[in-house]
């Protein structure tokens, strides 16, 4: 037996209509399939070949967005920053970074930080994150 690689993410979230308005209209992700009425309200996202699993629960005190990270690569960082920008979603422009990317920054409804990034030079920190 071995791990063959990260096949989803699920993300719990407070509100599934909340979220997919927000994943689909202001990130532009494909909605997969959604039952707003199932146990728990559930829908499935897809960042190419990736799939963010959005499960509403209900649990008022705690704290969501916390301990995670999202880390998607984008064709180019400044075309994507721009057609957020035409949804009218508020992002800092793009940044250089030390590690090797530049990227924008935007928190989901639930607090969730996605990073949407292009690598900018042969130095790829993590060295595996440039695999397939």
């Amino acid at each position: 037996m071995s791990v063959t690689g990260l096949d989803f993410i699920w993300l719990e979230v407070d509100s599934i209509k909340r979220s997919i308005e927000f994943y689909r209209d202001e990130l532009g992700l494909e909605v997969d399939e959604s039952d707003s009425e199932g146990a728990p309200p559930i829908a499935t996202v897809r960042a190419g070949k990736l799939k963010i699993i959005l499960a509403e629960e209900f649990k008022p005190m705690i704290t969501r967005g916390r301990g995670i990270h999202l880390f998607l690569r984008v064709t180019d960082v400044d075309e994507y920053y721009r057609e957020l920008r035409s949804r009218g979603l508020r992002i800092a422009p793009p940044s250089d970074e030390g590690w090797g990317g530049r990227f924008i920054t935007v928190k989901d409804p639930d607090g969730y930080r996605l990073f949407f990034f292009t690598w900018t030079s042969s130095k790829q920190w993590p060295t595996f994150a440039n695999q397939d």
